[in-house]
């Protein structure tokens, strides 16, 4: 299983994020179904178009756990095997074009900052996906996300409380 995961910790209620979410998800077209066990947005069938889906989980709190990620392969609508991180790599590149900027303007929407503290606090330092979602990657140095960054490997320098 290969998705792209984000946690942002928002002002909103879970009310205010739950109508964020479903308003924009709907104007692009997704569904909200029951895929494997999860309730997802499916947009897309198979065969022609690979499905795309977001799963998006509002906390008490108003923390927004987000997963998102594409059919690896679909050859027979509504039949696919496989998921793929539509945020990197190359194979499935027209699925994952697709979805990227919608996983980043349903982010922008609700607002939120990226709850780093979970994942990345156990993670040894190394390049990682970006999580203000600025560039593809930003360096964790243990303890901290840093000003180093980088895109289609050209470093470059982004604070992180800078927009």
């Amino acid at each position: 299983m290969s998705r792209y995961a984000n946690t942002l910790k928002t002002t909103l209620s879970v009310e205010q994020a739950n109508g964020i979410i479903t308003g924009y998800l709907e104007a692009e077209g997704f569904k909200r179904i029951e895929e494997r066990g999860e309730m997802v947005w499916r947009k897309g069938f198979g065969a022609l178009v690979n499905p795309q889906f977001i799963k998006a989980d509002v906390a008490a709190d108003g923390t927004v756990h987000i997963e998102v990620w594409t059919a690896g392969v679909s050859l027979v609508p509504g039949v696919y095997g496989g998921e793929l991180d539509p945020m990197h790599g190359v194979f499935g590149a027209g699925p994952k074009m697709a979805l990227r900027p919608r996983v980043r303007e349903l982010e922008s929407r609700l607002g939120g900052v990226p709850n780093t503290s979970a994942a990345a606090a156990q993670s040894p330092a190394g390049w990682f996906p970006d999580p203000t979602g600025r560039h593809e990657h930003r360096y964790w140095d243990g303890a901290q996300w840093t000003e180093h960054v980088s895109d289609s490997g050209q470093s470059g320098v982004d604070p992180m409380g800078t927009s």
